[in-house]
């Protein structure tokens, strides 16, 4: 048996879905209600598996009664109703922690399979939404990465890969000198300057040359100024403590390139 609540802020469309879904043998209504704080009090008097819950629930509530529910029962389901074709709000549905959609355009027939298909665990979207998180999910690990990078990566593993002359032109990157003062001080041609710097950024997997020295220093910090593993002697800053202010930086750096990518609900 699937208990159900369905909540929407026009008590007479929730209270036809309710009588819809009365119809059904294997599925149990337990409640209607128009507001998710009555839904969370109905929750506290009864069990339940999936929650209906309208995307136009004032007050933004469709996504907070998600966010409660993720903090005191993960096993509880939410089935928003009322979306449009769009890939941003189902996008942003899905991140918000959502098991399933119904769009406007779908039949009492969909909404019925459909809860049955995320009490199964189950879900099937349509094949350019399947698309859009396939690619969504490629920009949050990019984001990920590009703002909290220092933390997941292992600084001395990508440290070590550089040759000695690529770790020497990243200490003096680190001390903040342009490409010109690193080939006036390492007595190279600017031309090679550029590419070593290129290098490293690539074997870095970092997109700017203070990411660079942002992991320089993290690994530094983590030998607390010994040489490392390879044998290549340290930075100059090895001593210096991985600040706040530097990770602040590094997620500010990260935010500026990926603005762009942030999605909106329209």
């Amino acid at each position: 048996m699937i208990r159900v609540i369905v909540v929407h802020e026009t008590r007479l469309i929730g209270e036809m879905e309710a009588t819809v879904l009365r119809n059904f043998p294997d599925i149990e209504l337990v409640a209607c209600a128009s507001t998710a704080h009555e839904a969370l009090a109905w929750l506290k008097r009864y069990s339940c598996d999936v929650i209906l819950v309208s995307v136009t629930l004032p007050e933004n509530g469709a996504f907070m009664l998600t966010r409660s529910l993720a903090k005191v029962d993960n096993s509880i389901k939410i089935l928003v109703t009322g979306l449009t074709e769009s890939k941003a709000v189902i996008l942003r549905c899905i991140e918000e922690g959502v098991a399933g959609y119904v769009q406007t355009n779908e039949s009492l027939t969909d909404l019925v399979a459909k809860i049955r298909s995320i009490y199964h665990g189950e879900f099937f979207v349509s094949p350019h939404i399947a698309a859009a998180l396939i690619s969504r999910i490629g920009e949050l690990k990019k984001l990920v990465r590009e703002l909290n990078g220092f933390k997941e990566m292992n600084p001395n593993h990508l440290y070590a890969e550089l040759t000695e002359r690529e770790c020497e032109v990243l200490d003096l990157i680190e001390q903040g000198y342009s490409n010109q003062k690193i080939a006036n001080t390492l007595c190279i041609e600017l031309g090679t300057v550029k590419n070593h710097v290129h290098n490293i950024l690539d074997k870095l997997d970092v997109h700017t040359r203070k990411h660079a020295a942002i992991i320089a220093r993290q690994a530094l910090a983590e030998h607390n100024g010994h040489k490392a593993n390879n044998g290549r002697p340290v930075l100059r800053s090895a001593s210096i403590p991985f600040s706040a202010d530097l990770a602040t930086l590094y997620q500010n750096s990260g935010k500026q390139s990926t603005t762009g990518k942030q999605l909106v609900v329209t």
